[in-house]
């Protein structure tokens, strides 16, 4: 992580929470890493691109955070449910629509 600032690795405790976006046998898997922050909010990564291109589309020109070992940064939240539901919410709002414009 960086050196300094929020995603220093010293604000992290080191637990994490693997979350996902199953919800049958017919959806995609995705899955995202919440790691826990020293105040106990969670930070969640997405490093489950297809490809640099899904990553450059979605995220190169808007500044966020991205490190090549936890992936990009989405968002920042306070419990295990909340965690589950912006992330879901982000790949069906961003992800899969995204995905399927580059299928047609």
């Amino acid at each position: 992580m960086n050196e300094t600032g929020y995603f220093a690795s010293m604000n992290y405790t080191g637990k994490h929470l693997h979350i996902d976006n199953y919800k049958d046998e017919s959806t995609p898997f995705v899955e995202a890493i919440a790691w826990e922050r020293q105040d106990k909010t969670m930070d969640i990564f997405f490093d489950d691109f297809k490809d640099d291109e899904e990553l450059k589309a979605l995220f190169g020109d808007k500044g966020h955070y991205y490190d090549d070992v936890i992936g990009v940064f989405l968002y920042n939240v306070k419990t295990d449910e909340e965690a589950y539901e912006m992330f879901c919410n982000w790949v069906d709002k961003v992800l899969y629509p995204y995905r399927t414009s580059r299928e047609d």
